[in-house]
Order: C-alpha cells, then structure tokens, then sequence
C-alpha cells in the first residue's frame, strides 16, 4: 500500500494565538539574539490611514512581512506545514513567526514575518524565456502540483475548508452565506447550488442545471488555489528553475477540480499563460463551465 505524507491538526501551529515564533528558523539564528521583528506600529506607519498595505520588504534581514486585515495566520500555518512535509520538493518562503494586533474599529490585523525569497518572478522572466523552457517550467509545475495532491488529512480526508480545518479561504468563497467547513463534496456543491437560487421563497422550485456537472465522487485534495506566473519565483538564468512558490494565504482541501478552475480562473483571457495550463494541471471542462456559473451568480467575476 502507498503511504502518503499526512497532516495532523494536534502537531499543527495554534492559529488562533495571537503571538507566534519559529525559533528554529534561519532568522532567529541568524537576527533573532539581538533584533526583534519591527513592530505592528512601524509597519503601519509606512501606510496612509485606509490604504491596502502591501509587503514591506527589509533586504538587511533577509525577511518580508505580510500584513492586513484581509490576512490570516492560515497562510503562516501552510508556510510552515509544507516544507516540514515535503521538504525541498515545494519550495515555500520559510515562516518566522506571526503577530495579531488590533487596529481601528477594533479588527484584527495580523503581520507574518518571512523569509524574502529573491529573483524575478515567473510573470516577468515568461516573454524572455524560449520554448523549451517554458516546457521545462511547466513540467516542474506539474510534478510540484501533484506531489502536494498526495497530502492526506489524517482526521477527515474529505473535509473542505483549511488547513486548519475552519471555513475554505478561498476568496471565490468569502463572505458567503454559511460559508464553513463541509464533511463532503456533495454538502459543499449542494451549498454552491443553493446559494444563487436562496433569495426565491422556494429555491428547489429553480431547476439547477449546472448541479450535475460538478461530481461528488472525486477526492478532496490539498490545493495552492492561486497558481499563476506573479506567485512563483524563478532563476534569472537558464535553464529556469523555480525557487520559490508564494501565496498560500488561499491553500487548503478543496476538490481536486479546483486547482485547475482557479488557474483559469486567474489567466487573462488573451494571454499565451492561459493555453499552458492544461499542461500542468489536469483539464476539467465540465466542472469549469459549473464553477464559471456559480462564481459569476454570486458575484466573484
């Protein structure tokens, strides 16, 4: 029997901390005796009141810190799960650490220190590279994505939501009524067909003709959720090689048409992206056509 790497909600971070260190981690070896991570404050200085804070780079060490209301310590526990799991074959920006604080309104912002991966990324090496490279990253693209699919959920397999086991972070989802956790695809594809048809007195009353073109069969998968050129990290020279993988603020189970419905869901349309991505993620034409309706009914189009 094929043993496949598995994640178990007791070993993982406590998300709902509101402090959180990794002092295992390169940075506190290398600053951590004698700086600390800028502060909350700081970092919101930087920024106009009400302006969308962007990643705040500090090149002397080493570390990127990602910021907002908009972000969870979701992403900082997926940062630090996937390499303990797969090690080198996913490479992901390693985690510091994270904070909470509160901020006006009194909602929370949350901060994650990481490590600052550099080199350009894929959306601006794609134009320079030649066929077979492009190939060559996709490929790569693939093995990476289909390493990650074998990851198992050692409570519950099928549950659809995060890492964490909370409500799917996927922004296609958020701010949804009864969006949460669902013990299976068939829950969370009838909750999808509900949704567009809820505000009628009687919904079943509307025939869904888009129901049976998402499965209910297929397996729950650990999916990235936002695969495109502006999230990987490349070499600068050939042949091109990734480095790095961001944005895991998204990742969780999911069904394994998902993956594929985001990647399309991201590409411009008349972008030469779009028509590789059949080559490293498995083509799914009919769930596409059921998860373009849904996100376009609900408004996330």
């Amino acid at each position: 029997m094929t043993a496949y790497p598995q994640i178990s909600l007791a070993e993982l971070p406590d998300s709902s901390q509101p402090q959180m260190d990794f002092p295992d981690t390169a940075w506190f070896k290398t600053h951590g005796r004698t700086r600390d991570f800028p502060t909350p404050e700081s970092l919101r200085s930087l920024f106009k009141p009400h302006q969308l804070p962007r990643p705040v780079r500090f090149e002397d060490l080493g570390m990127i810190v990602k910021f907002g209301s908009h972000i969870s310590t979701t992403e900082a526990v997926n940062l630090w799960d996937i390499p303990r799991v797969f090690q080198d074959m996913i490479p992901v920006p390693e985690v510091y650490g994270w904070r909470v604080a509160k901020q006006e309104g009194n909602t929370d912002e949350v901060f994650i220190y990481m490590q600052l991966v550099q080199g350009p990324t894929l959306e601006e090496q794609w134009s320079k590279l030649c066929a077979g490279n492009k190939q060559m990253i996709c490929k790569d693209i693939r093995a990476k994505s289909s390493c990650l699919r074998t990851l198992w959920d050692s409570e519950s397999h099928q549950v659809i939501g995060s890492i964490c086991h909370s409500p799917a972070p996927d922004r296609c989802l958020e701010d949804l009524p009864l969006l949460r956790p669902f013990p299976s695809r068939l829950v969370f594809h009838d909750w999808l067909s509900w949704l567009w048809r809820r505000n009628v007195p009687n919904p079943q009353s509307i025939e869904d003709y888009w129901r049976g073109l998402l499965p209910d069969n297929g397996p729950v998968v650990f999916t990235h959720g936002d695969v495109r050129p502006a999230n990987i990290i490349v070499t600068a020279t050939s042949p091109t090689k990734i480095v790095a993988i961001l944005d895991w603020e998204m990742a969780g189970w999911y069904p394994d048409y998902w993956e594929y419905c985001k990647a399309r869901y991201t590409a411009a349309h008349d972008g030469e992206w779009r028509g590789f991505i059949d080559q490293f993620l498995e083509a799914d034409e009919l769930a596409l056509e059921g998860f373009d309706f849904y996100t376009c009914t609900l408004g996330k189009f």
